[in-house]
């Protein structure tokens, strides 16, 4: 990290920089009112506790916090959470609902049915099992909470890395509501709104609807098709029964669409020597001369100059359905409760990608991809031994069964892969905490996970148009029509694990607690999906293992105006699962060993009554410390995707109050991302960004609500994706971020 940065960091904790923390007034012995920072509520151990009492790195952000910061979807949650990264895309998938998420180093490339997220994403306690779908908006969200680390004992399954944990706001017990319009750049409109209805004393109901309306931002050059677009609408239902003070039920459904013209990629570089690009230009480009002239050859001529410009013609899409249920019961008493967590999604996705953004056929994919997943959990939760000593039990069951149809053109040859899955996983966890004194807390958990995956692949040939002489071309170039490239049949894998956490906290004052943890985390392996050339074997992948020492401490001081979190850690990564590019397929193996090391460090102040303090630094030290034999792709020396060295965050606002004509808050955002590869093959990067966001907030009574942002103040262009199959296929592709934007928001609280 260079001193301008040192520098910059320097400045950003001393100036009175604010993330628009929740404050609350308070009154001191005098009678004196002042400014403190709200207490923040979270289930972080499946129980409700002040953030300030949990110890384990988190961060959390309630709904107010996301709507100060503009913050809309889960991908923008990562601009201010230390050492999380969101790319919006995943790669060679061109879907716009499908991302890729890294957490300390740990994270996911892929989204094939066969690769399991890194990161686990839930929703009101439920998992998220596919990254395709998974990039979520915020839409009437009560709080959002990154948990670092495996979440191997409560949590379990690939929560290797850690979890994002999104919560909704329940049906109100009085007729309330809220509608917001925000109208912006590139013709945006979002209308949202929501209505709570008390149907009886014991009976609450609530619906929750959102449009959003975007143009893209990526031109096609031959039809002014514009890619990157935001096309959704989502909807939910919630029905909160609660028949005695002891029993609940609540009930939620939501439903939730898409119709876009898919991932906005431009090309940055085309290899000429690579085979299936010398294929075209020698045996299809002559045949296109005669009406494209020297356009028939795929070369630099398509790399235009303008990133926000694309020669791509293919039909390119990103179309999503995707419907869940949940029904949560609760039964609790003085020291004893029980929870049960049913939940039943659907998802049905469609998309597609010009891998080669010309006008030629040189490559291009498309997928078909349909999954259901179900889930059921029982939580038994308890305290004794005159509250010192609190413990939860859990049983977990989960299945899913999915299809991914992936058709891949490279012109002369066209080729399918894909297959279906069925997997299912056991699981049962304790956990307990105990008081040993008044200061020291001991906690201990442990987790048993019986996973199991079954994979039938469905690979060939669909048809070679153009036959081939074998010299000087690699034989895997020919092929027959529906020549299969792998057996066909059932094939299995399965893991039995058990996962321990130990965590000691010691509360020092009533402002300064530390605290140490051992925890263990686990991803259960599986089968590469896409597979060329042929093979004579499904090609598979082992469980990945990794054990995290950490230590951290709490702080709150200046009678409630400050918080200040921190935490180090150290990971031993074994057998991690890294997705390569060999040859057209990207094939996932494990690469042996890593280390990955690093600390986190987070402040929130009020230095004076309406101003709010609150900054954010990331550090990580990743490596691969050995590499198995057969690795392909990687050194020791590459640089694990996803992972920024360093992340930072800050801001500075003022509340100026206006007596009866409401408050006035400005408003500056700023974050910084070190270099980070999107790739382990390390073929693609971002080299590093800083980002300005700007806000001027009136609020009239608590009610209505007027905000002018401006997102992007210095135009940055930066890339939220990037891929690459230079050898053999020829290309390179990013997704550049959107340029400046502004946006006028209005909202009605009622």
């Amino acid at each position: 990290m260079d001193k301008t940065y040192l520098r910059t960091t320097s400045m950003a904790v001393l100036l009175p920089l604010a993330f628009g923390a929740n404050i609350a007034v308070a009154e001191d012995s005098n009678n004196n009112s002042f400014m403190e920072l709200e207490e923040i509520i979270v289930t972080a151990r499946k129980r409700e506790e002040g953030l300030q009492n949990t110890p384990i790195s988190i961060t959390a952000i309630s709904s107010e916090g996301l709507e100060k910061r503009q913050i809309i979807s889960m991908d923008q949650v990562s601009n201010i959470t230390p050492n999380l990264t969101i790319n919006t895309s995943s790669a060679f998938s061109g879907s716009s609902q499908t991302p890729a998420v890294f957490l300390r180093g740990i994270g996911q490339t892929d989204f094939t049915l066969n690769t399991d997220p890194g990161v686990g994403i839930y929703v009101d306690g439920v998992y998220i099992s596919r990254s395709v779908g998974a990039l979520l908006d915020l839409v009437d969200v009560e709080r959002v909470e990154v948990l670092r680390g495996p979440q191997g004992t409560l949590f379990g399954r690939n929560t290797i890395g850690g979890s994002i944990s999104i919560t909704s706001n329940k049906p109100a017990d009085e007729l309330s509501g809220k509608a917001k319009v925000t109208i912006g750049s590139d013709n945006w409109l979002i209308m949202s709104g929501n209505i709570s209805l008390p149907i009886s004393e014991t009976l609450k109901a609530k619906i929750t609807i959102q449009n959003q309306d975007r143009d893209g931002y990526v031109t096609r050059l031959s039809d002014g098709v514009k890619l990157g677009d935001d096309n959704s609408t989502s909807f939910r239902a919630d029905l909160l029964w609660t028949p005695t003070e002891d029993l609940s039920f609540y009930l939620v459904g939501d439903y939730t669409t898409a119709r876009e013209n898919g991932a906005p990629l431009s090309l940055t570089q085309v290899n000429e020597a690579a085979p299936f690009v010398v294929i075209h230009n020698n045996f299809v480009a002559p045949g296109l001369v005669a009406t494209l002239g020297n356009g028939a050859f795929y070369n630099s001529q398509y790399v235009t100059e303008n990133l926000y410009e694309t020669a791509g013609t293919e039909d390119v899409y990103s179309d999503l359905d995707v419907w869940g249920l949940m029904l949560t019961a609760e039964y609790q008493s003085d020291n004893f409760s029980i929870k049960s967590i049913t939940s039943y999604r659907n998802l049905e996705s469609e998309f597609s990608r010009d891998g080669d953004a010309s006008p030629l056929l040189v490559n291009m994919t498309s997928d078909i991809y349909n999954y259901d997943q179900f889930s059921q959990e029982v939580q038994f939760l308890g305290d004794g031994l005159e509250d010192k000593l609190n413990w939860i039990l859990g049983l977990y069951y989960f299945e899913e069964s999915g299809e991914n149809n992936n058709i891949v053109d490279f012109g002369y040859l066209q080729f399918r892969s894909g297959g279906t899955v069925k997997n299912r996983s056991y699981a049962a966890f304790f956990q307990s905490s105990y008081d040993i004194t008044d200061k020291l807390t001991l906690t201990a958990g442990l987790r048993y996970t019986d996973e199991q995956k079954k994979f039938d692949p469905v690979t060939f040939v669909v048809v070679q148009r153009v036959p081939l002489p074998v010299p000087p071309f690699p034989p895997f170039l020919n092929y027959n029509d529906g020549q299969l490239l792998v057996p066909q049949g059932e094939v299995e894998t399965g893991v039995k694990k058990w996962t321990p956490m130990v965590n000691v906290a010691y509360q020092w004052t009533e402002e300064l607690m530390t605290y140490a943890t051992f925890s263990q985390g686990f991803k259960s392996g599986g089968f590469t999906q896409r597979i060329f050339p042929a093979l004579p074997a499904v090609p598979s992948f082992n469980p990945e293992t990794v054990n995290v020492y950490e230590a951290g401490f709490k702080y709150s001081g200046l009678e409630g105006r400050m918080r200040l979190n921190g935490s180090a850690y150290y990971t031993d990564y074994s057998d991690l699962q890294v997705t390569v590019q060999i040859g057209v397929a990207p094939t996932t193996q494990n690469a042996a060993q890593a280390e990955i090391k690093g600390f986190e460090l987070e402040m929130q102040l009020i230095p004076l009554d309406r101003v709010q303090v609150e900054f954010g630094i990331g550090y990580i030290d990743a490596s691969y410390t050995t590499l198995d034999n057969q690795v392909v792709g990687i050194t020791l020396d590459s640089k694990l995707p996803g992972t920024s060295e360093w992340t930072l965050n800050g801001a500075i606002s003022y509340n100026l109050d206006m007596g009866n004509n409401g408050t006035l808050t400005p408003r500056l955002d700023w974050s910084y991302r070190s270099e980070f590869f999107f790739d382990a093959n390390n073929s693609m990067r971002e080299d590093g960004y800083n980002l300005v966001n700007a806000s001027l907030l009136y609020d009239y009574d608590d009610n209505w609500r007027l905000t002018f942002f401006i997102k992007n103040l210095t135009n940055k262009t930066y890339f939220t994706h990037g891929e690459s199959i230079l050898d053999p296929a020829g290309f390179a592709l990013v997704s550049p971020s959107r340029k400046r934007e502004w946006g006028i928001s209005l909202s009605l609280d009622f």
